[in-house]
Parts: structure tokens; C-alpha cells; sequence
């Protein structure tokens, strides 16, 4: 049973297609029905369909993607937990003759006239500001430039670069070495839970697979939302920094092996969840570890279970099925075979009355067994031949641990991506309190601050809190001292 992401709100827009026809971009077409595909399947991201706006093809004009935004604004109005993702695919332009950074609709009827038609960065940036939402992500894919395996352009008309990324109001967060021409998403990390992750640096591409399926960076993000970045076995949600982190180092290294050159960029000021991993189960349960191919078909979103009632006989009190009966979740069209009727209201069967999922009466096949009052337990199993799962916390829970790791994780999700998967295993250790493995905190903890190095005093503080240092024993206490010289 998968969970929707009740608080989750996204808008997806590509602009595939355009009036200008050397300036259409078919990759985009992949990618953002994908990336739509992934958001409201509820054995993926989970997202309600109804909080799920989705642009692509002729739809994208100048007018439906302003018009897009303010009802996203709208959407997360008297939502205190809302959280809103923007995914936005297609050309980005600088009018060299003011430096002015502009998006290129579907719409556009000529580029000598771009400041009339074309959608200025800051007029974007603006919108996006407006989106009330406690947390929120953009993703910014405006990189199609022309030439070979770039998101399919056939002439260079336009000289296209990535979105300006400039964040005057997040001081806080450190530069991640953005190369020359990369600057920063103006007002996007604004306030609490922001973040921005761009494709790519300046005047680099976006790239496509070489099967040509959809480009990499949209190929690692639905890697990163459907579970291929590093996380606890346990979890169930999708955090941003799990996002930024994958995206940011596999995208890097797929381009290498074509022989290419795109570093996305990112910036965040929170760590927070995205989406449900896969439907909420998680990788473990839900895909038995084993995380999805982006590039697979996506399961069917309702599962049918089929009943073969075909020479049964059913005793007292009965409904006739004829035929064959598929009976799906509750909301799916029931199929009945041939001659079957189809049930309303409660029925008798016997004499035990069945009400949704209430049970009246007291019979029982097989052994009967009577309970008394039964308090403080959990997973309890009872009844002839069953068996339950017994699992005591000794430390505290993930929930406690959670917002005193979120300025470690940040910090080293913007130092060294590589370093995130160490902090998630030190964050599981510190959860087993008093039986943690000393010698295994302290190893992580000597290879977070080998990778990150600005990160020690946060790590050193962050074992100053109580309900942390309960973990630490006497290796975790040294190498604590020795990282600090």
C-alpha cells in the first residue's frame, strides 16, 4: 500500500516544441513526461495528481507558464507544510546586447524580438519568490544548446547557457566553486527550505544518453527520486540533499565517459523531504533493494486481484458470481463476468454481520482466543501457529536525530557529495544509542572530516548534544579531539 505525499505540490514544464522550428528540443519531450510520470505514480514520488500541474508541446506559451506559476502560488495558500517542486526544461538565452537572461516559450515568433516575446529570468525568478511554500525545489534545465548529442538542436541560433544563479539573500551559503559564468538563481533560495540545483555551469550543455532515451541529468534525478542515492534502509521519503548529492556527482561522471563536460549546480538552505521512496515502502520493501531503471515502464498504478469462482459452491447465505470476477482497489471499475450481479449495502453471511470493517458476532474458525487488556505494546501476534516481530529502540528515534544532523548533512552535501552517504551510516549508528559500534563512529566520523574538512566544528558540536554523546564512547571521544588539532 503506497502513501501519497499529501503536502507535496509540483509543476512540470517543458518547452519541447516551439514556433521556430530549429528550435525544438524532442529530448525534452522525454524528459519532462518522464519526470511528470515518476512525480504522480504512487509507487514512486506519490504526488496527488490534483496538486500536479503539467506543461509541455504548444501548451507551453509565454502566458500558460506565467499563468502555471501564480496557480502553484495559489495551490500552497493555507498549506504550513507545503512543499513545492518546479521542474523546468527548455532553451535559456542572453540577449548579449543588454545581458539580459531570458526563457524561450513555445510562443516565440521571432528571436530578433526576444524582449517581447521571451520570458525574462528576473520576471521567472520573481514568481517562483511568490510561492509561498515552506520548502521548495527548483529544477532548472536550460542548457540545449546546439551541436552533437545536445538535447537535439539542429542550428545555432541561439547561444544558449544556463539559468543565472544568483542568491544575494542566502549569505549562508557557501560557494560550491561555481566555474566562470555560473552565477545564481535570483531570490529562488529565499527563504526556509530553499534549494536550486541547475543542470549545468555557465556556457556548458545538457547532454543526452547516447540511446538518446532522455538526457542525463534527467536519467540521474529520477535515479535520486526513486531511491539510487544513498539512504537508511528504513527510509521513506525522498530528502533534497539525497537529490542534490546524486544528481550532482553522477551527471558529472556520465558525461566524462561520453567525453563531455556538464557539473550541475546547487544550492540548498535546508534539508527536507521531496517526495515518498518508492510510494513510501521504500527500496528494501518495496522493490526488494533493488532500486528502479529510470527507463523501465512503470508499474500499473492500481493492482488487480483476479478470482476464479468458476465451479465453487458457497454455503447459507450467498452471492453468485458467473464467470470470471477481477476486483481492484477500492475506487477502480469492478468487472463482473457474464449474468453476475453486482453487491450493495451490508450482507449477512453467517449470521455474522460485516460493516466495512467491522466484524460483529463471535464466530471463528478454528481456535478462539480471548484477550485481556493489552498496553504499551507494539507488532503484538496472536493465534494458533503465529508469530511477531519484536524490535526495541535503545537510542533515540530518526525523528530526534533528523534535525540535529540537517546542518551536517547540508554543509557536506555543498563540500563533498561523496561524504553524504558517511553521515546518513553515522546518524543510523548514534539511532542504536548505548549499543552503537564505537569504533565504526569513529572511523565515519575521521572520513567526513578528511572529505569535508570545513565541517569539523559542526561535527564536534553536533556530539555536544545530549542525546548524541549518549552514542560516543572512548574511540569516538579521541578521534572528536584529534580532528579538532
Amino acid at each position: 500500500m503506497s502513501n501519497i505525499f499529501e503536502h507535496g505540490y509540483a509543476l512540470v514544464i517543458g518547452v519541447d516544441a516551439n514556433q521556430i522550428a530549429r528550435l525544438t528540443l524532442p529530448a525534452v519531450a522525454k524528459d519532462v513526461q518522464a519526470v511528470y510520470d515518476v512525480l504522480i505514480h504512487p509507487q514512486r514520488c506519490a504526488y496527488n495528481p490534483d496538486n500536479v500541474k503539467f506543461l509541455k508541446g504548444e501548451e507551453s506559451t509565454r502566458e500558460n507558464i506565467m499563468e502555471a506559476l501564480y496557480w502553484l502560488q495559489e495551490k500552497v495558500k493555507g498549506d504550513g507544510e507545503a512543499t513545492a517542486v518546479l521542474y523546468y526544461s527548455g532553451h535559456g538565452m542572453e540577449d548579449k546586447a543588454t545581458g539580459q537572461y531570458y526563457l524561450i516559450p513555445y510562443d516565440i515568433k521571432e528571436l530578433s524580438r526576444v524582449r517581447t516575446y521571451a520570458i525574462r529570468a528576473e520576471d521567472f525568478a520573481a514568481e517562483i519568490s511568490a510561492i509561498g511554500a515552506r520548502r521548495m525545489l527548483a529544477v532548472l534545465d536550460c542548457c540545449h544548446a546546439a551541436g552533437m548529442d545536445v538535447k537535439d538542436v539542429a542550428e545555432t541560433a541561439v547561444e544558449s547557457t544556463a539559468f543565472p544563479l544568483e542568491l544575494p539573500e542566502t549569505k549562508d551559503i557557501p560557494d560550491l566553486g561555481i566555474e566562470p559564468g555560473g552565477k545564481a538563481v535570483s531570490d529562488l533560495a529565499d527563504g526556509e527550505g530553499r534549494a536550486i540545483l541547475n543542470s549545468s555551469t555557465g556556457s556548458q550543455s545538457s547532454y543526452v544518453r547516447t540511446d538518446g532515451a532522455m538526457s542525463l541529468f534527467t536519467y540521474h534525478l529520477i535515479e535520486a527520486l526513486t531511491g539510487h542515492a544513498p539512504h537508511r534502509d528504513d527510509a521513506s521519503v525522498v530528502y533534497v540533499t539525497d537529490v542534490m548529492s546524486w544528481v550532482t556527482h553522477k551527471v558529472k561522471q556520465s558525461a566524462k565517459e561520453q567525453g563531455r563536460d556538464q557539473t550541475p549546480v546547487m544550492r540548498t538552505s535546508g534539508v527536507f523531504p521531496v517526495a515518498m521512496l518508492i510510494g513510501g515502502q521504500g527500496v528494501a520493501k518495496g522493490m526488494g533493494d533493488t532500486p528502479p531503471d529510470p527507463l523501465a515502464v512503470l508499474p500499473q498504478s492500481g493492482p488487480t486481484v483476479t478470482f476464479n469462482q468458476e465451479n465453487q459452491t458457497v454455503y447459507g447465505h450467498q452471492a453468485n458470481i458467473a464467470g470470471n470476477a477481477q476486483i481492484g482497489q477500492i475506487g477502480d471499475n469492478i468487472t463482473l463476468g457474464e449474468n453476475a450481479e453486482y453487491v450493495r449495502g451490508n450482507k449477512t453471511v453467517h449470521g455474522d454481520v460485516v460493516h466495512g470493517d467491522k466484524v460483529g458476532g463471535d464466530k471463528f474458525g478454528g481456535d478462539k482466543i480471548s484477550v485481556g487488556s493489552v498496553s504499551g505494546s507494539q507488532n503484538m501476534a496472536i493465534g494458533s501457529g503465529a508469530q511477531m516481530d519484536v524490535r526495541i529502540q535503545h537510542g533515540p528515534s530518526l525523528d530526534e536525530l533528523t534535525p540535529l544532523f540537517a546542518p551536517l548533512l547540508q554543509q557536506v552535501a555543498q563540500e563533498n557529495t561523496t561524504a553524504v552517504s558517511q553521515v546518513r551510516a553515522l546518524q543510523e549508528e548514534v539511532a542504536r544509542g548505548e549499543e552503537a559500534d564505537d569504533d565504526k563512529m569513529a572511523n565515519l566520523i575521521y572520513d567526513i572530516a578528511e572529505a569535508a574538512p570545513t565541517v569539523v566544528e559542526t561535527i564536534v558540536n553536533l556530539f555536544s548534544n545530549a542525546i548524541v554523546a549518549k552514542a560516543a564512547g572512548r574511540a569516538t571521544s579521541f578521534i572528536l579531539k584529534r580532528i579538532r588539532q
